[in-house]
């Protein structure tokens, strides 16, 4: 399977794995013909890309650390903000996270725009849930962990839309009222005696930074919890990779450069060091350019070098970055175009990184 943003995605391909709305319907199934009606749909919905099978991918498989299903009910019950079903999908999350193991994040996020607040809030769980078992957390801490990242944005939706997805700046007035969304989600919870006072703080607090510079108290690294980096690294990390409507997606690349230099600052080392043992910087089945003119697909990462992956060229070639005579390759995405526009707008939607 190999992932291509929309533009380039012409009619009689084939969709390499389900598309769902954000109730959790099939939109369209895996192994249908994509039609220019079905693109255009695709585009309407606000999704950024799909998967699609070819000759040259035909052996790359990505497996997701959760099934669609469960991903769609965890969805339903954010949707509804209903508490009780999402500590009982935490609950499964661990139960099929223990079963699979800390399997790497390949699978590029495949949502719209509708769907954003609820798809956010279950991708961050399946990185809290994959993280802390990297840092030993047993089943209860897991449960814990995945539970405060479902229930962490519940206060969005108290959140008007105008501000909520306003394509533009947040003013100052408009970044006040988005602030108190930790707050909001902290009281839905905060008389319930059967939620950990983890889950609590780290709902609270998961917007604080390290050097004190976040919200809503402004307190720094110290005092914060490992449930609270944790969940700030995961919920900052699919932020910046996910399409909004005032901005394009990072690629995780782009996203784990921007974790990196800020750690100790905004973001706690060890968490950030634990979130890239787990997301390689480029995923399986994208698009990447050699620095010898090749074109080519990542088919896979060696070990724990996220830098130096495996490309299969269009030739059918196997390129190695750990070895030689490749060692001195260098990799970019194909993409160039959209690099460079995030590049030339850092400084306008770093002000709506917490958005």
């Amino acid at each position: 399977m190999r992932y291509l943003i929309l533009e380039e995605v012409s009619p009689g391909m084939r969709l390499a794995n389900d598309l769902f709305d954000s109730s959790g319907r099939t939109l369209i199934g895996q192994g249908s013909e994509l039609t220019e009606s079905f693109i255009e749909k695709l585009f309407e919905y606000g999704f950024d890309g799909i998967y699609v099978e070819d000759e040259l991918s035909k052996d790359i498989e990505i497996k997701d650390v959760i099934s669609p299903q469960l991903r769609a009910e965890g969805m339903d019950c954010i949707r509804n903000a209903d508490i009780d079903r999402c500590m009982e999908i935490a609950r499964m999350m661990v139960e099929e996270i223990l079963q699979k193991g800390a399997l790497p994040i390949d699978l590029v996020n495949l949502r719209s725009f509708d769907d954003y607040t609820y798809a956010h809030s279950v991708n961050v769980a399946v990185l809290c849930g994959v993280m802390g078992l990297g840092f030993g957390m047993d089943e209860e801490e897991l449960t814990c962990m995945i539970t405060a990242a479902l229930i962490h944005d519940l206060g969005k939706l108290s959140i008007p839309g105008n501000i909520l997805n306003k394509p533009t700046r947040l003013t100052p007035e408009e970044f006040q009222i988005m602030k108190t969304h930790p707050r909001i989600s902290y009281e839905l919870i905060q008389d319930r005696w059967d939620i950990s006072p983890s889950i609590k703080t780290a709902v609270l607090y998961h917007h604080e930074n390290m050097d004190g510079s976040g919200y809503p108290q402004g307190i720094t690294g110290e005092s914060l919890t490992l449930f609270t980096r944790v969940l700030h690294v995961a919920d900052v990390y699919d932020a910046l990779v996910s399409k909004r409507p005032y901005k394009k997606p990072y690629s995780p690349f782009d996203a784990a450069e921007y974790l990196m230099a800020n750690c100790g600052t905004l973001f706690d080392l060890e968490s950030v060091k634990m979130l890239l043992t787990y997301v390689p910087l480029f995923p399986k089945g994208t698009e990447v350019l050699l620095s010898d003119g090749q074109k080519g697909i990542i088919y896979g990462n060696s070990g724990i070098h996220n830098l130096r992956p495996i490309v299969r060229t269009e030739s059918g070639t196997l390129v190695d970055l750990t070895k030689p005579p490749y060692l001195s390759y260098t990799l970019s995405s194909i993409n160039e175009e959209t690099q460079q526009a995030r590049k030339d707008s850092e400084a306008e939607r770093s002000k709506m990184i917490g958005n």
